[in-house]
């Protein structure tokens, strides 16, 4: 017996009648109208417009969970009985089914691109379906989200590229010459990824030459301020600062996060991702000190003392954590409210960790602190909460030291090699336990195995 015609949810017209008008008087109708009846438009457009949904998402940065999670929600609302995803970091496979139909489809997104507006505007439509949504609303809300341009133009977003990587020169004990210097090289270098981004050719050559105009144009304004009589004698300290724009920070937390829910084929892939960008960046880092004889090894002291020291990481903190929520397309709410969360807890970190406590220690409860503040803002600014987290805790991320640790390698010093990749490997490790803790507590989906 063929499987019963899939029932139009509410606003979707029914399944054409049979050639005769009645139930099918002679054979060839009677046949006509059972092929109909085997293909199922409105399951059909249901598992299109809920695999629209996920390949969105995965599009603009969300992590696997959380893609899978919004399938099944909007599975849910138009009426799929049962949804099966397999996510990666690039790919979608689902299958859904109702009695014995099932449909499985296959999206694949070539070129991810962070849009932290987009995934806020797709948790909000997701958090407002309900059942009897119809498949052709899901798409028409689908098809506005999309439509939407980028929320900052370019200029803004270099310009907080430019702000959150002067705000790391200060972080790393830099003075007012290296946060000038910094901003206009990572400035120039966000405008140059933009841009050769467009020719859509390979993504590593376009960090690798990214990277290098940036450092490029640090050490060109860095000797134009000495020249000018106001060299800031710690520039070496921040030249690795330039590059921290082109730190791969959603594809390292959420790849984190994947794994943290044992969600090996997403997580690894965007690890190893995140791994080939950094590979990419120090490379061009090591290539413009070696050739340059920049020691980009150094680290500097702090410039200023208690309390004002503390001022200016929490000032530094919260500029910075706003340059790279603006680069990532955050709503303003949601982004000043990261750039609060992640200032607080950078400051408290830091001074764990000039009072001596361990690095991997001190990020982990820093970024236990950055979650329970997104879950207690989160439903208010209906933001999706990686939104929140990723902008907060990229602050925290070890770039610099990352870069440091492939220099060594590269050059033949590898007890600097091993001292600062143990470090940044630990202190990423480090915040995505304390994430993966605020999570499992205070979202009831985390704690479930």
């Amino acid at each position: 017996m063929s499987e019963p015609a899939d029932p139009p949810a509410q606003g979707e017209p029914a399944d054409p009648p049979a050639p005769d008008g009645g139930t099918g008087g002679g054979v060839a109708e009677w046949a006509l109208t059972d092929e109909l009846r085997l293909e199922p438009v409105h399951f059909i457009a249901r598992t299109d417009a809920v695999m629209r949904l996920g390949a969105l998402m995965l599009g603009a940065g969300a992590s696997s969970a959380r893609v899978r999670d919004s399938m099944e929600r909007a599975a849910h609302a138009v009426g799929i009985e049962h949804l099966h995803t397999r996510v990666g970091m690039t790919d979608i496979v689902a299958t859904t089914s109702r009695g014995q139909m099932f449909r499985t489809r296959v999206a694949e997104i070539r070129r991810p691109a962070i849009d932290a507006d987009r995934l806020t505007a797709l948790k909000r439509l997701t958090s407002e379906l309900r059942p009897g949504t119809p498949a052709t609303e899901l798409q028409r809300q689908l098809d506005a989200i999309e439509s939407r341009p980028r929320r900052y133009p370019e200029i803004v977003r270099v310009l907080g590229a430019g702000l959150a990587c002067a705000a790391f020169a200060l972080l790393n004990n830099g003075g007012w010459q290296e946060f000038v210097a910094v901003g206009i090289a990572a400035g120039a270098g966000q405008f140059v990824r933009m841009r050769i981004g467009r020719l859509r050719t390979n993504e590593f050559l376009v960090v690798f030459l990214s990277a290098m105009t940036a450092l490029l144009l640090y050490l060109a304004a860095a000797g134009l301020l000495a020249a000018a009589g106001v060299p800031g004698g710690q520039h070496d300290a921040a030249v690795t600062s330039a590059v921290l724009y082109l730190v791969p920070g959603f594809p390292l937390v959420t790849g984190a996060l994947d794994l943290a829910r044992l969600d090996l084929n997403a997580g690894v892939s965007r690890v190893v991702y995140a791994t080939l960008v950094l590979l990419a960046t120090g490379t061009a880092v090591w290539g413009i000190g070696s050739l340059f004889h920049a020691t980009v090894t150094q680290t500097a002291t702090p410039l200023f003392d208690e309390p004002l020291l503390s001022v200016v990481r929490l000032l530094a903190g919260f500029v910075g954590v706003l340059g790279f929520a603006v680069l990532f397309d955050t709503p303003g709410a949601i982004a000043l409210t990261a750039a609060a969360l992640g200032a607080i807890a950078n400051v408290g970190r830091l001074a764990m960790v000039d009072a001596g406590t361990t690095p991997p220690l001190a990020a982990s409860a820093a970024a236990l602190v950055v979650g329970f503040g997104a879950f207690l803002v989160g439903d208010r600014l209906r933001a999706a909460r990686v939104t929140l987290t990723v902008p907060a805790v990229l602050i925290m991320v070890p770039g610099a030291a990352a870069y440091r640790a492939i220099t060594g390698v590269i050059s033949g010093d590898t007890l600097s090699a091993i001292q600062n990749g143990f470090t940044a490997v630990f202190v990423v490790v480090a915040l995505a336990i304390g994430l993966t803790v605020s999570r499992v507590l205070t979202e009831r989906e985390w704690s479930r195995p």
